[in-house]
């Protein structure tokens, strides 16, 4: 029998994001975590609440670069928001002889403001029903309408599957290789074939090791009437592109957007016409369409200058790329794309100067100076989440600071080439900064190039007396057999720092 104490919550609607539960430290029965994960998102769904799907928040960790361990509360928030979720789900769970107790609150992400904590206890073989206990309990006090279904419907989505099954799908979404995940859930749709969330998993696991034809055969059985039918469809469209059946990806994605007109189904659509090469409507004009509902969104704009440039209106998407890199200033392909819209547009003056932009921002890609039309750019969505990498909006110092800071920490572990890169990007945003001429200089003198050293050091000098870096140029000249020179910076050192012994030496070695 399941115990839940009342509590009284935000009564708010809003997408939520749910976090996995920490585990506890005495028995932490791992494969409640990515039960909780990936079951709560979909029955909240089921009851009309919008929430994260665990996939997608898979997605926003690779994205952000955000590791998969227990989250501070700003790391939580900064992933929500980029989610688009206006509240977040954690919490924790025991496992003792009474089975299993979940304890989950509701953070207010604009508020920064925790819930009551709410509970639910049950033995551990319905750990499933827990689960959607909580679930109607959060459904009732975050929305702003009655649930969709009532909670005896939600219980009896898992009509006919039992315990063993949902353990095993959750052990596959546990575990460590991608072969043993496919391998386990595979065995829970061996023991309960009609289990639609663990088909949809192991569809989305073929999908990501490459087995294209595999993952839509798969998502294929799950039936028009189970609430992820549309999650199931559209991933089924993604495996179509990627295996080349784009008149089918076309057709089901504009299926999807006229049930229900989404971004992604639409990004999705316009990138299928493009590759299909079919110019009735212009992949270009769908995706002004998909802008139109997001314009803050930079995947839509990348591929929109994207199909404007491969339907051959250079102008036009030379505007929608430079925008874009105001937006995005470090982003790498939309700079060469920039560059070879610039070239078909025959506006090689400009072309030239953003060639410098490539070299200096996306080392590389300077090399590919052909424009190939052929290749395969566009920004494919994974699911209809909305799902954005953070805007940039620092200035031009600051992103140049930034960038040398990055410089710096990777200069001092000892990754000159990384260092040299990173110490360049930031050079292209603030050329007059005499500290990334210094480590620039440094970094010249460590790979062996001593003239290009000598001549960052002179820009920093310019301005800077430092013995230290005096120092560091009279060392640098007595390498390269340059006496006299050495003796004048070795006494400029001891102008200004008496002490200085390196410096001293060096004048001493130079006589």
């Amino acid at each position: 029998m399941l115990v839940l104490p009342g509590a009284v919550l935000f009564a708010v609607s809003g997408t939520i994001l749910v976090l996995p539960p920490e585990a506890p430290a005495g028995r932490p029965e791992p494969w409640v975590i990515e039960l909780v994960a990936e079951q709560l998102p979909r029955s909240l769904a089921f009851l009309g609440v919008p929430a994260v799907e665990r996939a997608e928040r898979l997605h926003a960790h690779a994205a952000l670069e955000i590791p998969q361990v227990p989250l501070t509360r700003a790391t939580s928030i900064r992933m929500a928001e980029a989610l688009g979720a206006s509240r977040i789900v954690t919490g924790d769970y025991a496992v003792d002889a009474a089975g299993l107790t979940l304890s989950l609150r509701l953070l207010d992400v604009e508020r920064g403001v925790l819930s009551t904590v709410l509970t639910a206890k049950g033995p551990l073989d319905s750990a499933a029903n827990v689960i959607d206990v909580l679930a109607w309990d959060i459904a009732l006090a975050v929305a702003a309408t009655p649930p969709r279904h009532t909670q005896d419907e939600l219980l009896a989505q898992r009509s006919g599957i039992g315990f063993e099954a949902i353990k095993m799908h959750a052990e596959g979404l546990a575990a460590r290789s991608p072969a043993a995940r496919i391998r386990t859930v595979r065995r829970a749709l061996t023991l309960a074939p009609g289990f639609h969330a663990a088909r949809l998993s192991l569809g989305r696991l073929l999908l990501d090791q490459r087995e294209f034809s595999a993952a839509y055969e798969t998502l294929a059985r799950i039936p028009a009437d189970a609430p992820i039918w549309r999650s199931a469809r559209f991933t089924q469209g993604v495996a179509l592109l990627e295996v080349g059946r784009y008149r089918e990806a076309v057709a089901l994605y504009a299926t999807l957007a006229a049930t229900d007109l989404t971004v992604a189904a639409l990004n999705n659509q316009a990138l299928a016409m493009l590759r299909d090469g079919d110019r009735a409507t212009r992949a270009s004009d769908v995706l002004r369409q998909a802008a139109q509902l997001r314009p803050d969104s930079l995947d839509i704009a990348f591929n929109l200058g994207w199909a404007l440039m491969v339907e051959g209106a250079a102008d036009p998407a030379v505007t929608v790329l430079r925008d874009l890199i105001n937006r995005a200033p470090l982003d790498r392909q939309p700079r060469l794309l920039l560059a070879w819209a610039l070239g078909l547009a025959d506006r090689t003056g400009e072309q030239a100067e953003e060639w410098k932009a490539v070299a200096a921002l996306a080392p590389g890609l300077e090399a590919q100076t052909r424009p190939d039309l052929t290749r395969r750019f566009e920004r494919i969505r994974s699911s209809e989440r909305s799902f954005e990498a953070e805007k940039e909006t620092r200035s031009r110092a600051e992103l140049a600071t930034a960038l040398l800071a990055r410089a710096q920490r990777l200069h001092d572990s000892g990754d000159a080439d990384g260092a040299t890169r990173e110490a360049a990007r930031a050079a292209y945003f603030d050329p007059g900064n005499r500290r990334i001429s210094l480590l620039r200089a440094r970094l010249h003198r460590l790979r062996g190039d001593r003239e290009s050293a000598l001549s960052d050091f002179r820009v920093f000098l310019w301005e800077n007396a430092d013995p230290v870096v005096h120092t560091e140029v009279a060392l640098l000249l007595r390498e390269m057999g340059r006496g006299a020179e050495a003796r004048a910076e070795a006494e400029k050192a001891l102008k200004a720092d008496p002490a200085n012994e390196q410096a001293r030496r060096v004048l001493e070695s130079a006589e």
